[in-house]
C-alpha cells in the first residue's frame, strides 16, 4: 500500500514540488507493478486534502470571528434604524459596508487558497495515476480514480463570499444597503460565483 502524506498546507501557487511529483511518481510505478488499484491512493489523498481544507476554514473562521460578529451587531442596528425607528444612518451603512467588503476580500483570498490546494492534490494524483499506466502496461489500464477536489470542495470553497453572512438581519442590512447606494456598488466585492 502506499503512504499518501496528508496534503501539505504549502503546496502554494498551485504547483507541486519537485519532492511530491517524485513520491507520486514513484507510488504509482509501485503499486502498477504491484497491481494494487489506485482508489486507496485516490481516498488518501481525498482524506488529506479534507483535513487540509477544514484546518483552513477552522483557522480562517477564528481569525475573523470578531469581523463576523462586528458584521452581525452593525446589520441589526441598520435594519432597526431603517426599518423600525424610519431614520438615515449612513455613517452606519458605510461602516456595515466597508466590513462587508473586507469579509469578502477575505473569504475570496481564503477560497482562493483552498483552491489552489485542491489543484495541487488533483496534480498529485494525475503523477500517481500516470506512473501508475506506465508501470502496470502489462495488466489492464487502472480505472479512472477521479479528482480529489470534486469529491471534497463544497459551496464554502466554490460558491459567493457570504458563506457566515447568511442571518435573516444581516441579509435584511445588505439589502438596505444595495438600496441606499445602488445594486452594482452594493454588488461590487460579491462576484458572481465568489471564486470558482
Amino acid at each position: 500500500m502506499s503512504d499518501v502524506k496528508s496534503v501539505p498546507t504549502d503546496y502554494g501557487r498551485s504547483r507541486l514540488t519537485t519532492r511530491t511529483r517524485w513520491r507520486a511518481t514513484r507510488h504509482g510505478r509501485r503499486d502498477g507493478r504491484a497491481g494494487i488499484g489506485t482508489e486507496h491512493y485516490s481516498r488518501g489523498l481525498e482524506r488529506g486534502l479534507r483535513m487540509t481544507l477544514e484546518g483552513l476554514r477552522s483557522r480562517f473562521v477564528t481569525e475573523h470571528a470578531e469581523l463576523v460578529d462586528r458584521i452581525h451587531a452593525e446589520s441589526a442596528r441598520i435594519v432597526t434604524e431603517y426599518d423600525q425607528r424610519r431614520e438615515d444612518v449612513p455613517a452606519a451603512l458605510a461602516r456595515f459596508g466597508g466590513w462587508v467588503s473586507e469579509w469578502r476580500t477575505e473569504v475570496t483570498a481564503c477560497q482562493q487558497r483552498g483552491l489552489a490546494l485542491a489543484a495541487c492534490a488533483d496534480q498529485e494524483l494525475t503523477h500517481y495515476e500516470a506512473a501508475y499506466a506506465r508501470a502496470g502496461r502489462r495488466a489492464a489500464a487502472p480505472p479512472p480514480a477521479g479528482g480529489a477536489a470534486a469529491a471534497v470542495l463544497d459551496e464554502t470553497w466554490t460558491g459567493a463570499p457570504d458563506w457566515m453572512l447568511d442571518d435573516a438581519l444581516v441579509r435584511r442590512a445588505l439589502l438596505i444597503l444595495e438600496q441606499r447606494i445602488g445594486p452594482a456598488a452594493a454588488a461590487a466585492g460579491r462576484g458572481g460565483r465568489g471564486t470558482a
